[in-house]
This record gives C-alpha cells, sequence and structure tokens, in this order.
C-alpha cells in the first residue's frame, strides 16, 4: 500500500525559489511540446529525435522525463470518453529519484534536506523541510519511495512525497459495524458511538466566507483537519469490517431515498464526503480491517425494529416509527439499518453458493 504527503518548501530562500520557477516552467513547455506532437499525430508514443529535437535548457534526463509524463496524460486523455479539448499541461513535476532526493537532517532546526536538481547542471539545490505529527510515523514505520512531485500553488511550493508498506493480512475476527454520515454528527456507528459533533459548525462558517478568498479556503483546511483528525479516533482494534454508504451521487439522486433538504444539500456540497470516505478506507486497509459499502436507499426512513418505511419516521435528529412507535436518535437507527443490509446481502450471497454447489436448495 502506498500515501502520499505533502510538504512545503516554504524555508527556500528567494534564488532557490526562483531556480524552481524556471525549472517548472521549462518542464511545462517540455510536456506541453510532446502533447502537441502526439495530438497532431494522433499517436502513442514519441520517438527519441522528436524528445531531442525540443530546444531548452533542460538536460535530457528531464527532457525523457517530461516525455514519460506527456504520454501519460496523453493516453490518461485518449481513454476519457468525454473527451473535450486536448489537454493543457500545468500541473505536478512528477520526478524520478535522478532529480529528487530526502536526507534526514543533523542537528538542526529543521527535519529532513531535499535536494533538487534544476535546469544548472551539476549544481542542485538543497531546501530544508519541517516533518509533522501525521508525517513522523511514515518517515519512522514506512518505506519512503525516492522521487516525488514538485507542485505550485499560488506563490507557494510543496513536495509531495510517496510511502509505501507492505498491505497487513484482512482480520478474520472481530465485530463488523455500520456507519451513518450526517451533518449533525460526522459519523454514527451501530455501536451507538457519535463522532465529530462540530462537523456543523465547521460547515457553517465555511458558508459564510466568500467562496476563494483566504478565510475560505483556511475554513476548508481546517475542516478538512476535523475530518481527518475524527476518522482517527474510530477505534479498529476490535473491529473485523466496517460498513457505509456509498452516497457518492448524493446530490444527483432524485428518485431515491435521498430527496435531501434544501438545507443539507446546501451545505453537503461544501462538505468534502469523499474525504472522509477515503480517510476511513485507508486507516482500514492499515489496520486489516475490511471496508464495505452498500447502497444508502431507505435506510434513514426504515425502522430498524420493524422495517416500516416511511419518509415522515424521520424528524430532523430523531427517528420515530408510524408504525411501532420505535423511538431513536436518527442517524444510530441508519447505521443499525446499514449494517442489517449489509448482513442481509451477505446472507443472500451465502445462500446462493450453498445453493449452487448443492448443499442447500431455497
Amino acid at each position: 500500500m502506498k500515501r502520499t504527503l505533502k510538504f512545503s518548501l516554504g524555508l527556500a530562500n528567494t534564488n532557490k525559489i526562483e531556480a524552481l520557477k524556471e525549472l517548472s516552467n521549462e518542464y511545462k513547455k517540455a510536456v506541453n511540446y510532446f502533447l502537441q506532437i502526439l495530438s497532431s499525430e494522433n499517436k502513442h508514443i514519441l520517438r527519441e529525435s522528436e524528445v531531442k529535437s525540443f530546444n531548452s535548457s533542460l538536460s535530457y534526463r528531464y527532457k525523457q522525463c517530461a516525455k514519460r509524463q506527456a504520454m501519460k496524460i496523453w493516453k490518461s486523455w485518449r481513454r476519457n470518453k468525454k473527451k473535450g479539448q486536448i489537454p493543457e499541461f500545468d500541473g505536478a513535476l512528477i520526478l524520478d529519484h535522478r532529480f529528487i532526493k530526502v536526507e534526514k537532517a543533523k542537528n538542526s532546526s529543521f527535519d529532513y534536506w531535499v535536494r533538487i536538481a534544476i535546469l544548472k547542471k551539476g549544481y542542485p539545490i538543497l531546501i530544508p523541510i519541517k516533518s509533522y505529527d501525521y508525517a513522523n510515523n511514515y518517515f519512522d514505520n514506512w518505506k519512503l519511495v525516492n522521487g516525488g512531485r514538485l507542485s505550485r500553488e499560488d506563490d507557494n511550493w510543496f513536495l509531495l512525497l510517496t510511502f509505501e508498506k507492505e498491505t497487513p493480512p484482512k482480520k478474520k475476527e472481530g465485530k463488523i459495524i455500520g456507519i451513518d454520515i450526517g451533518i449533525k454528527k460526522l459519523m454514527a456507528t451501530s455501536e451507538k458511538e457519535f463522532y465529530g459533533k462540530d462537523i456543523e459548525r465547521l460547515m457553517d462558517k465555511i458558508q459564510k466566507k466568500q467562496q476563494g478568498s483566504k478565510a475560505f479556503k483556511r475554513a476548508i483546511k481546517e475542516r478538512d483537519y476535523y475530518v481527518n483528525k475524527t476518522a482517527k479516533a474510530l477505534s479498529l482494534n476490535n473491529l473485523k469490517a466496517i460498513v457505509m454508504e456509498n452516497i457518492k451521487n448524493i446530490k444527483r439522486n432524485t428518485k431515491k431515498e435521498r430527496r435531501l433538504r434544501k438545507e443539507f444539500r446546501s451545505k453537503f456540497q461544501k462538505w468534502t464526503y469523499p474525504l472522509l470516505f477515503s480517510r476511513i478506507n485507508q486507516l482500514c486497509e492499515i489496520n486489516g480491517v475490511h471496508f464495505f459499502t452498500i447502497d444508502p436507499a431507505w435506510t434513514s426512513q426504515t425502522c430498524n425494529k420493524c422495517g416500516f418505511v416511511h419518509e415522515l419516521n424521520r424528524c430532523g435528529e430523531i427517528f420515530l416509527c408510524r408504525n411501532c412507535g420505535y423511538t431513536q436518535d436518527a442517524d444510530y437507527n441508519a447505521s443499525k439499518n446499514i449494517l442489517k443490509t449489509y448482513l442481509a446481502q451477505q446472507s443472500m450471497v451465502a445462500g446462493n453458493i450453498k445453493a449452487n454447489n448443492g448443499i442447500f436448495v431455497h
């Protein structure tokens, strides 16, 4: 398994930043030059003569690196059914170990040196970087993959490093829990545990900021940090599997149960559900926990006790069954339904396997 972490290059001095700009500009020109050749001739690979034909201060090795990135972009674009315009590259520079090396710093106020080859051959620049609590675990317990990605966001430069580690085997023993996601509470589990009760406040804070402003970006970072922190608070020690709703297309879903209130839809647009989904999935992978998803239809409208389904069963944070009178926290009720739905699906699969093997007949 692999993880990619971002590190600021903000400790670089003015001359080194200028060197990064010059490198980035020339590299992007090379990638776009190669993309033009690939698109104009509608081919998959570039000849060596075409690589050498690009007149630049880039070294031949850098041109080769730009060529590989151009071919990868072109291949991805050709696979896309909704192609649109020919791509123009303005992203991160994907560089291998020949161009980027990371070394641990000794007796210093920072943690690592990153050595980056620039346009001036034989004179790489050294930029100090500081680690952070989350990254320290990766430096200590994972293997650092040589190379990295060099990116620029506004006037800030970052280095993206990849770490790898052998994937642990999946657990065979332990509990299976369902998790419901909400805007009042980030997560509610089928064990009646609630996590992330400040998520609504953070989403409201984002809504009050002007989109694209510095305050808006700070609010987004605060929310993302909170989502990561909350996901890590979920104990996986005694768990064999986690089941969540696959609500990737929740805003486009108009036919199923999720005809959401206007308030929910508005807030959901500013809430990166994929971040929580991805974070839980990653934590499960690291800890050998199975990760499953189900269709979200009816989970919040179904009574966990009697199975009665009605859109008025749920009123805000309270679930009150109009058939049997069962009342409970609405998110907890939904999490129980998520788990029950998954277990029912697994039971059906097991039954079909037995029937096909001639052992059991429905």
